[in-house]
């Protein structure tokens, strides 16, 4: 079963106004594309109101695994971005319905905010089931780990902060392993090339598919070990 058909299934309730105004923004991909520059940079200030630095989630889904990662770290700021309505609604639901104070989703493409990142904002960056983006060129064009993925990374991560990536897609792993190896600004804190299973407090509910299915889970984590000022746009 494919990512989108699994959120197709949630239930699209939207959140109140004053849950929307403490928890949710969205930016529209056409103002984004043409003009970025009236969008607030994306640092801690400007979204939490504090000088520190940040989570992100890309393609945070239903938000399962961040709204647990805010709930057993209300110290840190976390920020979700997702694309898809219906998933990014639930999540927003789901952070007031815990009362977390700590969480943020943003409703965007995820690439078209690439100029918005500040050098050395992030504290960690989660890719929690991707997706491959299977069926032909044209789709593969879609995939976020890229090259220009870990340059941006290398600029706006803090040093030695992690990128953790966890995937079923075992010829996709595969691809991203091949462009991380080659990236000497990164590298892997564990000695095996990557890690098998996933066990987060809370699964997500494309994990919880999965399994039913006895698909194996792979993950690798990655650390910033050199500085790099570029942000690509």
């Amino acid at each position: 079963m494919s990512r989108g058909r699994r959120i197709s299934r949630v239930k699209m309730v939207l959140p109140t106004k004053q849950v929307a105004e403490k928890y949710f923004r969205e930016w529209e991909s056409h103002t984004l594309h043409h003009t970025p520059g009236v969008f607030p940079k994306l640092t801690a200030r400007n979204l939490f109101g504090r000088d520190e630095l940040f989570s992100l989630e890309i393609g945070c889904g239903t938000g399962e695994y961040l709204n647990a990662q805010a709930a057993a770290h209300p110290e840190r700021l976390f920020l979700g971005v997702e694309i898809s309505r219906r998933a990014i609604y639930y999540a927003v639901n789901q952070a007031a319905a815990r009362q977390l104070q700590n969480i943020l989703y943003l409703k965007a493409d995820f690439k078209l905010l690439y100029p918005l990142f500040a050098p050395d904002s992030l504290e960690d960056v989660y890719m929690i089931f991707p997706d491959p983006n299977y069926g032909g060129a044209k789709k593969l064009k879609n995939r976020i780990f890229k090259p220009d993925f870990l340059d941006l990374m290398a600029a706006v991560l803090s040093l030695q902060g992690a990128i953790e990536v966890v995937t079923d897609q075992e010829l996709f792993l595969y691809d991203m392993l091949e462009i991380a190896e080659a990236d000497r600004r990164f590298a892997k804190p564990h000695e095996e090339r990557f890690l098998q299973g996933f066990s987060p407090p809370e699964k997500t509910r494309f994990q919880t598919a999965w399994e039913k299915f006895n698909r194996p889970v792979f993950r690798f984590l990655l650390n910033k070990v050199r500085q790099s000022p570029y942000i690509p746009e």
